[in-house]
Order: C-alpha cells, then structure tokens, then sequence
C-alpha cells in the first residue's frame, strides 16, 4: 500500500491485513479532484474566477498539485484575508498543511467546516485518515462513523473503519460494518474472501504488530489496540511484554480477564487462571469458553458442558465452543449428543478447506467457488457471508439456479425461521 493519506502503516502479511488496507483510498490525490471539481461547480454558479481571491486559490492548488507545497502555504495566507474561508478553501489548506507536516492545523480546518455543509463527509472522512496517519484509531472510527452519519450510504468511510476493526480483532464490529458493505454492493471476491478468513485462518500478527504498537504509543488509553497487540505479543510467545501491555486495564474489563487467563493458561498455571475465572462474569462469552477449555484440561466433563454450551448458546457460529462441547460430551459418554456438535465442527473445518482453495489464483477462477463457499457459509450459520458468496455467484453466474434458490431461502427467512433453525442444528 502506498502511504499517501493513512500515513506508513506497514502491510501485513496475516488474513486480517492486507485486503483492508489495499483498499484504501490515497486521500490528498483523491481531495485535490474535489477540490478541483469544486472550484469548477463554483465557476458555473458565476464564481468570478478573475478576481485575486479565485486566482489566489487557483494558484495555490496548482502550486500544491506540482509539489511546491511552501508556495502552497503561502499563496492560501495570502487568500486569507482577502475573503472568509470557504469548504475548499479550508479543504485545500487542511491538503497543504498536512503535507508540510502540520497535521494539528489540517485538522483544524476540516473541523471547522460544519455539519450542515455539503462538503462535511468528506472532511469527517479526511480528518480520519489523518488521525490514523498519526496512530490515533480511536478518534479516527469518531470520524468515520461521523463521516457515516453525514452520508449514510458512504462507502469509504466504511472501508476504513474496516481496517480498523480488522487489526483491533473486533469481530462483531468487522461484520456488521461489511454486511454494511454488501448492502451497498461494494463487496467484490477479494473483500468476502478476507471477511471469511478472519474465522477461518490463524491469525499471523507480525505484520500488523508494528502498527498496533504505534497506536498504542500514541493513544495509551485505546482499549481495542491494547488488548489486540497483548494478544499479537501472546501469540509470538512474547508473554511478558503481554502482560506488561495488560497492565493497565483493570481486571473489570472482563476481556483484559480473558486476555490474562490465556497468558496464565500458556505457562502452565492452571490454578491462577482458573482463580481469575471464578472471579470474572459468569455472562462473558470468552470467559465462558475458557472455564470450558480449563475445564477439559482437568478431565472435568460436566464443567466443561455448562460453559461450552453458554459460549455456544451466545455464538452459534464459534468453532471452538462447538467442538468443545462435542468434546466435552463424548467425555461423559453422551456420544449420539456429542455427534451432533462434532460434525458441526467438521462443516466449519469443511470451509476451512474452502478458503485453502480460494485464496489460489485458480481457486478465485473457479465458477463455482462463491456458491461453495456460500452454501458452506449457511450451513455453519454464517448468513451475512452466505448472502455475501451467493449474492456474487449470482452476478457470475445468473442462471446459477442452486445459489439463487439459497439466497432467495436465506433472504426470505423470517425470525421465526432463525430460530427453528437455531434449535435444530448446533
């Protein structure tokens, strides 16, 4: 990716990286068009384009578009107080001034074009990417979702908070915003292939680790970065600085808890981590799937039952709990029970597979692949990606008749539907 208006995060070579960040727009070449075409609709409103004021302007966006951003600056200081500053104006200064490395005073002046003006989207939207430029994700999703309230069907203010939910592990976030995506059509192989993968490979967070500890310098109290570069430095064995990024959230936070108890749980130490169990909320999905993984570890089936069954009641979808459960089970001899949940393991671990062979150039060429990966999708729960796949394979393909009879079942499902469903199958 090239850096342009997110600044230098690096690529990330894990699933959850690089598809987001490719997507993204290079905002100052993408604002100096606005700005241009802006001036253009100005000219057509009767815009005296002769007078020093317009010419001032016109002089400073050439200079700034020819890279001669010191006589950008000055040319628009010159403007000032010939005129109050207009949404290009102050658009074409928060360009210059970022580019010079003043990234507080292009913040400045795109907070200060209203909400109430046309041009506020895109300055919401470009204040973001300058925050994230500068490691700040946590105001820059403020001004995503600020940009999303002025613009409701915008779409790239949702690709970035994509990124941002992608890197910060922020599964729930992620999918909602993407079903937000589909329901624009701007979903295309690539972006549903990455959205499926974020539960269906391992996470490799060397790539995104460098961001997540710019964030986190940068923005001490952001949560969400925190406890996503914990769990990177976990995940590298790196267990003391994960405990050392941990610090700081308090044990109410029930997942810094969760966080804590994996680390307990990779050093052997079974009985801190199930003190920090017993003392966490009974009502946390995560927690839940711990108690239940604890649990298992010391051959206690019936525990091990309860807490898988919470974990799995509250996520349908989570592979771990259903496989847990059907461990657990098989455990205390329930063995017609316990089938029902392992070969609903065996379906996810069955798109797993899927995935394998759609990340391969012959694999994104195979016609029949979205409806594969749709009908599995929708056979483990996953509707949003189901209708994702099957939507695309009937754009591929319209005289697909199995994906068009799936997707019209899945679309036309009420809530009482969900629910049967839900009750028949793990």
């Amino acid at each position: 990716m090239s850096k342009g208006a997110v600044g230098d995060t690096k690529e990330s070579n894990s699933p959850r990286g690089s598809i987001w960040r490719s997507s993204r727009i290079v905002g100052g070449g993408v604002i100096a068009g606005l700005i241009l075409l802006a001036v253009l609709v100005g000219a057509m409103r009767g815009w005296r384009l002769g007078s020093d004021p317009d010419r001032l302007f016109l002089q400073a966006d050439a200079a700034y578009k020819a890279g001669r951003l010191a006589e950008a600056d000055t040319l628009l200081r010159q403007l000032e107080p010939l005129r109050p500053p207009n949404t290009v104006d102050r658009l074409l200064r928060a360009e210059v001034a970022h580019a010079v490395g003043d990234e507080d005073r292009a913040l400045v002046e795109l907070a200060a074009i209203p909400d109430t003006d046309a041009g506020a989207p895109l300055a919401r939207h470009r204040a973001g990417q300058i925050e994230i430029g500068r490691g700040r994700p946590r105001s820059a999703e403020a001004l995503f979702l600020d940009a999303i309230r002025l613009l409701p069907d915008g779409i790239k203010p949702r690709r970035e908070l994509v990124y941002i939910y992608n890197i910060q592990r922020r599964q729930a976030e992620l999918d909602a915003t993407l079903n937000e995506l589909l329901r624009l059509e701007a979903l295309d192989f690539p972006y549903i292939l990455h959205w499926t993968k974020t539960r269906n490979t391992v996470w490799n967070p060397r790539g995104d680790l460098p961001a997540l500890e710019r964030y986190v310098a940068a923005d001490p109290d952001d949560r969400w970065s925190r406890l996503s570069l914990a769990e990177a430095m976990r995940r590298l064995d790196r267990l003391g600085e994960a405990r050392r990024i941990l610090a700081p959230l308090p044990d109410s936070d029930p997942d810094a808890r969760a966080a804590r108890v994996l680390l307990a749980m990779d050093q052997g130490a079974l009985d801190a981590a199930g003190k920090l169990l017993d003392e966490g909320p009974a009502d946390h999905p995560g927690l839940a799937r711990l108690r239940g993984q604890l649990a298992l570890r010391r051959h206690d089936g019936e525990a091990a039952v309860r807490a898988f069954r919470f974990a799995a009641d509250a996520d349908s979808t989570d592979r771990l709990a259903i496989h847990g459960l059907g461990t657990a089970l098989s455990m205390l001899g329930r063995t017609d029970e316990a089938r029902l949940y392992l070969e609903s393991a065996r379906r996810h671990d069955k798109l797993w597979a899927l995935v394998s062979r759609a990340a391969t150039t012959e694999g994104e060429k195979d016609p029949a692949m979205p409806r594969e990966l749709g009908l599995a999708c929708a056979a483990i729960g996953r509707e949003m990606e189901a209708r994702a796949w099957l939507r695309l394979a009937v754009r591929r393909d319209p005289g697909d008749s199995e994906a068009q009879e799936a997707l019209y079942r899945l679309e036309h499902r009420t809530a009482d539907d969900r629910v049967v469903a839900g009750r028949r199958s793990p």
